[in-house]
């Protein structure tokens, strides 16, 4: 059971999901928490001070988050001093690291991971005192010690295999006597003990792996929606929930822009076979969305999703598509601005690359710049039409394509094995094309 981060802002949000759980013991629950809302962001403020040498401006952040997280110990357990003492003690040790980045000046990825992860450090003891308050016996279990994870900070990887014993040692034993055990969400350890990071957002991808190493029946990520919805109702007042995604379709929809899941949330599930589902813990009687192997309907479109903030690389580059070396050396120059395309086109005269805006992006296009010209086309929206069997079903294209009515899309393809239908269009565009995509394919009102 995985609590995001509006699931545990506050004794009274954690208190409720404490009880949630509480109500699921004789299930056997292992539960990862999230940093609480906007704790992860503080964090990165907090280094970019450190990094500029702004000591009072540190202190003061500091000062802050160490109010916030006290604040909700007292109202969780008054009185209760060794947990006040717990929280001090991984307060001053985020002190004492971003005191070394302060005076060296400069930022490791190391030292930013070491850094990061103490939002979830601090709010796994606070869900261990939200446990005991609602009678459920709990204790909290360090995460670096059980994800294994590769040494690449900020975007780590975990070692299954190694997880899966140590979580059989340190986290399955409590759970068959009984006792809950609670561990941080997005860290996990190094080979060399140190702490990493899973990136951001990555505590539903910790469920997943830590669901995976114990064999769990299911995976459930408590949010603060209902489910996975037919689109981001705030563009689309008829979207509607979706009682069931398929895995490929669940994947699609993070990857392209719905926020409920982390895109890469769901593989080690898949990799198990065991069913992720979706619930509301402010509404925890709500079924949620169930995800599995199978969906529901007739496999036609299920949702739309949109991702703005874009811009398309085009690189004319006709003498290099003819050696074999280039799309290789192509992509890792992309790789070394940190950039991963969201859809790229190839033809005998070269590549595009759709990729996020920003400084990298630009970096990216100076770098490839060197093969031949490149155009930039920005501010880019990618709207996705999503659902298992859209290839097996041309019809849809064509519905699809007479639902765009006066919105003219700049590029349109097919998303992996078939599962999406992808449209490029200008930002402004983004909003309304959801809706005419939806009201067509989902609504039933062309």
């Amino acid at each position: 059971m995985k609590f995001g981060g509006t699931s545990v802002d506050g004794a009274a949000r954690l208190a409720a999901a404490a009880r949630v759980v509480v109500s699921r013991r004789t299930e056997r629950p292992v539960v990862v928490t999230s940093a609480m809302a906007g704790v992860t962001n503080a964090l990165e403020a907090l280094l970019s001070l450190s990094r500029r040498a702004d000591r009072a401006g540190v202190d003061a952040r500091l000062e802050e988050l160490r109010a916030r997280h006290l604040a909700v110990a007292a109202e969780l357990a008054p009185g209760d001093a060794a947990l006040a003492a717990r929280l001090e003690e991984r307060l001053r040790d985020l002190r004492v690291l971003l005191r070394g980045v302060r005076l060296v000046g400069a930022l490791t990825p190391a030292a930013s991971d070491a850094v990061l992860g103490h939002g979830e450090l601090l709010a796994q003891e606070l869900f261990a005192a939200a446990m005991a308050a609602a009678d459920g016996p709990a204790e909290v279990v360090d995460a670096r010690r059980v994800v294994a994870t590769d040494g690449r900070h900020g975007a780590a990887v975990a070692d299954q295999t190694e997880t899966a014993a140590r979580a059989a040692t340190l986290v399955a034993p409590l759970a068959e006597a009984g006792v809950v055990p609670i561990l941080a969400g997005y860290v996990g350890g190094g080979p060399d003990g140190a702490p990493t990071t899973l990136g951001r957002g990555g505590s539903d991808l910790s469920a997943s792996i830590i669901g995976l190493a114990l064999g769990a029946r299911r995976i459930e990520i408590w949010t603060d929606v209902d489910g996975i919805l037919s689109a981001d109702p705030r563009v689309v007042p008829a979207a509607r929930l979706l009682e069931r995604a398929t895995f490929r379709e669940a994947a699609e929809l993070a990857g392209f822009g719905a926020k409920v899941l982390h895109p890469a949330s769901i593989d080690p599930a898949v990799e198990g076979g065991i069913e992720v589902v979706v619930r509301n813990s402010l509404r925890p009687e709500r079924p949620g969305t169930v995800i599995g192997p199978s969906g529901q309907g007739d496999g036609g479109a299920r949702a739309v999703a949109s991702r703005s903030g874009l811009e398309l690389l085009a690189l004319r580059a006709p003498g290099a598509m003819r050696d074999a070396t280039f799309g290789a050396e192509a992509f890792r120059r992309l790789g070394d601005e940190g950039l991963a395309p969201l859809a790229v086109a190839v033809g005998p005269l070269g590549f595009e690359f759709l990729l996020p805006e920003g400084e990298a992006a630009g970096r990216a296009a100076r770098a490839i710049a060197a093969w031949g010209r490149v155009d930039r086309l920005p501010k880019l929206a990618l709207v996705a039409l999503v659902g298992e069997g859209l290839a097996a079903a041309p019809e849809l294209w064509r519905a699809a394509l007479d639902a765009c009515g006066p919105i003219r899309p700049l590029r349109i393809a097919q998303g992996p094995r078939g599962a999406s239908l992808l449209f490029v269009a200008r930002d402004e565009d983004a909003a309304p094309l959801t809706r005419l995509l939806h009201a067509a394919l989902l609504e039933g009102r062309p």
